[in-house]
């Protein structure tokens, strides 16, 4: 079996069914017998309490939400050796105005708490779902924007290693979710020929919610339906080399059900 990265980056246009596929790839990879955990950034400012930081399996997945605040206290811990330290200086208002205003510091703060647990067990592998096109983007620029600030010292250390990590083409992968409609088309297009100029990873577009696989013949159709089906039969034809997979349009009704039925569609991402 392939060896899977250590890191995947769902992402795409809201509203493109990443969250589905990040949760139906996460479930693929736990029928290969791959210690996978679906991953979310819960909070992206400090005080708004969200994720409690610990490992739940939630419809058979397991599930790891990340607070902001929990994170950066955790780091600071880690970095001071004393935790009422740390939870005194999270709650400093020039703390909280520094990580909140600073676009991008707090994805130096989750970035760090990924990795730093994906070093304690090596088995881990993580399925993160990106919040949005441009938070992918912003994740890597900011972590190597933090390094060139820095210059030296711990957070200059830190962020190396960060960038170490999320550049190699080994560890992480970027997967780009989209529809097949010509603005989300041209979006991932667009955001994954961005990736390419900012880092060497790799970087995949998929294509979610396509009628094609289920409907061969379209002429006994709506016309609606076979105005989109003759498109989305062009965008595959014209965009083959470049659509690493192609994910029906699920009939099944619950989430859970519909992330089952989409697992068959989902080796090629490995």
């Amino acid at each position: 079996m392939t060896k899977p990265y250590r890191l995947y980056i769902f992402t795409g246009k809201g509203g493109v069914g990443k969250t589905t596929l990040a949760k139906a790839f996460t479930r693929y990879l736990q029928e290969q017998k791959i210690n996978a955990t679906y991953l979310t950034f819960a909070t992206s400012s400090l005080g708004d309490v969200s994720g409690n930081n610990s490992f739940e399996e939630v419809d058979g997945i397991k599930h790891l939400a990340l607070d902001l605040e929990k994170s950066a206290q955790g780091y600071i811990e880690k970095k001071l050796g004393s935790k009422m330290v740390a939870s005194w200086i999270v709650k400093t208002p020039f703390f909280r105005a520094l990580v909140n205003m600073i676009p991008g510091f707090n994805y130096l703060i989750y970035l760090g708490q990924t990795l730093e647990m994906a070093e304690a067990d090596e088995s881990l592998v993580f399925v993160l779902d990106s919040p949005a096109s441009g938070h992918a983007l912003t994740m890597i620029e900011a972590t190597s924007n933090f390094g060139q600030i820095f210059g030296s010292g711990l957070v200059f250390e830190d962020t190396n290693k960060m960038l170490s990590r999320l550049n190699d083409p080994d560890y992480a992968k970027v997967v780009i979710a989209a529809l097949p409609t010509q603005m989300s088309w041209q979006e991932s297009v667009e955001l994954k020929t961005s990736l390419k100029e900012r880092t060497p990873i790799q970087s995949d577009i998929i294509l979610n919610n396509c009628l094609t696989p289920l409907f061969k013949n379209e002429d006994n159709l709506p016309r609606n339906l076979q105005e989109k089906l003759s498109y989305e039969k062009k965008l595959i034809n014209e965009q083959k080399e470049v659509i690493k997979t192609i994910i029906p349009h699920s009939l099944r009704q619950s989430p859970e059900e519909i992330e089952r039925d989409l697992l068959g569609r989902l080796s090629p991402l490995l």
